[in-house]
């Protein structure tokens, strides 16, 4: 499995444990990032979205992936 998808599993495991909704969280991280937060087994990786994606999570959510 790629990176985007494992990030994208991660946050939502992260979400889970504070108990914040998930669709809401993940539009945020989503508009923060400027990326679609739609990611399945077969996306492929690309290290911009990825360090993009990382620095929004970690300001949303206040947690490192």
């Amino acid at each position: 499995m790629g990176q985007l998808f494992e990030m994208s599993k991660k946050i939502d495991e992260i979400i889970s444990q504070k108990s914040l909704d998930r669709m809401t969280t993940r539009g945020k991280i989503g508009l923060k990032s400027g990326v679609l937060m739609a990611f399945n087994e077969n996306t492929p990786d690309d290290f911009e979205k990825i360090k993009k994606i990382k620095d929004a999570a970690r300001d949303v959510l206040g947690a490192s992936l």
